[in-house]
């Protein structure tokens, strides 16, 4: 959370704009040929993907490597060009379309797509990647679920209404499942919504098949990118979950290990080029986990060295840092807040603007001191299509910015968190103690290991970053914590 941002809701409209007037129509996937039906011209997709790319980017960030952006957008781009995108016989509105290719700065392993031309990988799915022909297979996947309209696809056979597809996009998101409400809670707009617009199996393996075409016509042996389906699969395994994150209705990651060589073995001559080398020169030094720089947490209380503040949350409650927003939501979901900026040049200004929005009920309002930081804080409730919300709102000026502290739950339970809201945002002070606002990230290096090293002794004596463990760096190594690496291997370390 290098710096928050606040959330625009103009893509969610036109988003909704897009559903109500696309009553269906008939599209050519440009991975098969074939005509499918659709809920978007290829137009529409270009504008909603655009639209959308703006609140992904602010939501997760785009990390700051200019080199390894441009290594990932050349590989890409080769790999485009072995796709319909570079057929003659391909429309001119498509090939003239575009594609983007960004490095998120999550660290989340996962890689993901806007209708449209815009394509995602974040920097922990590089750090599991081992060599080039795998990251060229990722980025031909996700080449052919645009091509093959199959955003398009899914939401005509979802046959959505004006808000089926995304109405909390302009309502708002509910962290914790539980009963809060959207109203006024502006996070998880338009791009976070699209992408919970999933995919059918079909259009997996449809896009399974286009990723390793791609890959071999460009020359990479594609049968490389089994071995990172087997992380996949361990790292499903070790959360607990069947898939890991990485694009969780995919096929599973152990069936795609084995169908991958069968789909390669189609091109004979197959791809040779695997460039493990330039690969990991490309992506050494790249951070580990996630960035202390953006905001960490500690105990119960976040710490942000950038914009150097702290402030503590109810013990127990789940979080979530992003870019844009950190959020903290009570484990069943009976209550939320979240920390953003506000739009408005003081805190004053921005509690009347929340107090004047349709639908809110104001029970109080007025201005108050936190920690010697001129603040003003509005509770009430506010009305939505699921019914009603109590907030309580605090605006705090500091640094040059104005933060916003936003608690929800039900109405019936507002006298029960209301003391979590007001003492969460009362908390907010100044960070001064090096401690924390010296916090650096860890980050990935590449040495060679000395002949009978196992992972496991050249991991004695580093540190490893919060939330990755010694089995975790032989996944992404994908190889086993004891076995002995082969002489001169290149593998992958924490500093």
């Amino acid at each position: 959370m290098t710096s928050l941002r606040t959330a625009s809701r103009s893509a969610a409209l036109l988003l909704l704009a897009l559903v109500a007037s696309a009553c269906g129509t008939t599209n050519v996937n440009y991975v098969t040929g074939e005509e499918q039906r659709g809920a978007y011209t290829w137009a529409q997709e270009v504008q909603l993907g655009t639209e959308a790319d703006q609140q992904i980017q602010a939501q997760f960030g785009v990390y700051d490597d200019p080199a390894l952006t441009a290594y990932v957008e050349r590989v890409a781009a080769d790999v485009l060009q072995t796709s319909a995108y570079n057929d003659p016989s391909t429309p001119a509105e498509i090939r003239n379309t575009p594609f983007y290719f960004r490095v998120l700065d999550s660290p989340v392993v996962n890689a993901f797509a806007l209708p449209g031309g815009f394509i995602y990988v974040t920097r922990g799915l590089l750090a599991y990647l081992e060599n080039e022909a795998q990251l060229a297979v990722v980025l031909g996947h996700e080449i052919g679920h645009v091509l093959g309209r199959h955003s398009s696809e899914q939401a005509a056979r979802a046959q959505l209404s004006q808000f089926g597809l995304l109405g909390a996009a302009v309502l708002g998101g509910v962290v914790g499942g539980g009963q809060v409400a959207e109203g006024i809670l502006n996070y998880g707009g338009t791009g976070l919504q699209l992408l919970q617009l999933k995919y059918g199996r079909g259009a997996e393996r449809e896009a399974d098949q286009a990723g390793v075409a791609y890959a071999e016509f460009a020359g990479y042996d594609a049968t490389e990118a089994s071995r990172f389906f087997i992380s996949l699969q361990r790292l499903g395994e070790r959360s607990g979950q069947s898939v890991p994150n990485f694009l969780s209705t995919h096929p599973d990651p152990g069936e795609r290990a084995q169908t991958i060589p069968q789909l390669a073995a189609q091109y004979d001559p197959g791809g040779t080029e695997v460039d493990a080398a330039q690969y990991l020169a490309e992506i050494e030094g790249i951070i580990l986990g996630e960035d202390p720089r953006q905001g960490y947490t500690e105990g119960n209380t976040f710490y942000h060295p950038e914009l150097r503040f702290a402030f503590d949350y109810p013990r127990g409650w789940q979080t979530q840092n992003s870019p844009s927003a950190f959020l903290m939501g009570e484990p069943n979901g009976a209550a939320v807040m979240q920390l953003t900026l506000a739009s408005e040049s003081s805190a004053a200004a921005a509690g009347r603007a929340l107090a004047s929005q349709q639908g809110v009920q104001v029970q109080s309002s007025g201005a108050i001191r936190v920690n010697g930081n001129t603040a003003y804080r509005v509770e009430g409730a506010a009305q939505q299509q699921s019914g009603a919300v109590a907030f309580s709102a605090t605006f705090i000026e500091y640094g040059g910015n104005v933060y916003q502290l936003l608690g929800l739950t039900a109405p019936n339970s507002f006298s029960r968190y209301a003391s979590a809201f007001r003492s969460t945002a009362g908390s907010f002070e100044q960070l001064n103690d090096s401690r924390y606002l010296n916090r650096q990230p860890s980050r990935l290096e590449v040495m060679t290991a000395p002949s009978g090293a196992t992972l496991q002794s050249l991991l004695q004596g580093r540190t490893l970053p919060n939330g990755l463990s010694a089995e975790e760096v032989a996944i992404m190594n994908q190889t086993e914590l004891t076995a002995r690496l082969p002489n001169g291997v290149r593998v992958k370390l924490p500093e």
